[in-house]
């Protein structure tokens, strides 16, 4: 039993593209505003009670509140949307004051874990955990 003859030419995927540049830029492999920081030494926990004071806000309205809110977990957020915003911008030619924060969200990295000694003999874990921070902005009205 033979296989069917077929007069399919197949095409090579980088036909028609000069360089990588040109077929990411053709096919959109990338987010359009989209900004992430990893490996971000700081509990998911506290970053979240950040994230989520700014989640659906004007970007302009959260980089406000992200000057005023005493946490520190407010210095990377704003500087992950301060990159969403300015990729936006630059790679994506959206507007600036019709940005706003579609997507934020915090997922934990990897768990450092260190040793206290403790009395007689024994040691208890200690946990450093890291945060990896990710902000997509998009135009209002936009699909």
């Amino acid at each position: 039993m033979t296989a069917p003859e077929s007069n399919k030419t197949y095409v090579s995927k980088n036909e028609g593209f000069r360089n990588k540049k040109q077929r990411k830029q053709e096919v959109k492999l990338r987010k359009p505003g989209f900004a992430v920081a990893k490996y971000v030494r700081m509990s998911p926990r506290k970053v979240r009670l950040v994230i989520d004071v700014i989640r659906g806000k004007d970007v302009r309205d959260a980089e406000d509140l992200l000057r005023f809110i005493p946490r520190s977990a407010s210095e990377p957020v704003a500087k992950v949307l301060n990159s969403a915003k300015h990729n936006a911008l630059h790679n994506d030619e959206m507007l600036e004051d019709r940005l706003y924060i579609k997507e934020a969200y915090v997922d934990a990295g990897p768990t450092l874990k260190r040793l206290i000694p403790r009395a007689r003999g024994s040691a208890n874990i200690l946990k450093k955990r890291t945060s990896h921070i990710t902000i997509i902005v998009a135009e209002k009205g936009a699909k």
